[in-house]
């Protein structure tokens, strides 16, 4: 618990040093990101599977932004065999813009369904990431994360992503 008012404490801190006026120029949605990633957990069993995630970003300012997103993996569960896991997510994140490349640090929350041939199970999630994005063209990145996801509440169950893929930059609307 305490880990999620860090984080919510840290991401309302951003937003509030970096608010600026709207501008009628500047009303671009951000970033489309597509990533592979590897999915390390500690659900109802340890190990690794593949993912992959979906992603959106709109840009609040020059240097924060909110993201929405989802991943999708296939875990092997005790006792259950393959399972699927679906995290939907909402974060705040904080990127530094360096030229073509833009760091940033996020936390947010989200949910996570683990399913599988009889039962499913929704639980609250709390993550952190960190990754980086380096521009290519003006519209496509490559980008690389970490994120770290305590499942339910209490963190009692883990997920580590690892993931790499392309940015695209949305058009103005």
């Amino acid at each position: 618990m305490q880990f999620g008012r860090v984080v919510f404490a840290f991401a309302l801190s951003l937003v509030a040093w970096n608010v600026s006026p709207a501008a009628a120029q500047d009303r671009s949605w951000g970033d489309l990101k597509v990533s592979f990633a590897a999915i390390d957990y500690d659900l109802s069993g340890t190990g690794t599977a593949a993912a992959l995630a979906v992603r959106a970003t709109r840009d609040l300012s020059p240097s924060v932004r909110l993201e929405f997103g989802a991943a999708i993996a296939r875990p092997e569960q005790q006792l259950v065999g393959t399972s699927t896991l679906f995290l939907p997510e909402v974060q705040l994140q904080y990127r530094w813009n360096l030229g073509r490349v833009a760091p940033y640090v996020g936390g947010g929350i989200g949910a996570a369904l683990v399913k599988w041939s009889l039962l499913s199970d929704w639980d609250a999630t709390l993550a952190a990431a960190a990754g980086t994005d380096v521009r290519i063209t003006d519209r496509l990145a490559v980008t690389g994360e970490f994120r770290l996801r305590g499942h339910e509440w209490r963190a009692t169950g883990t997920t580590a992503e690892f993931s790499a893929g392309l940015s695209w930059r949305l058009p103005s609307f």
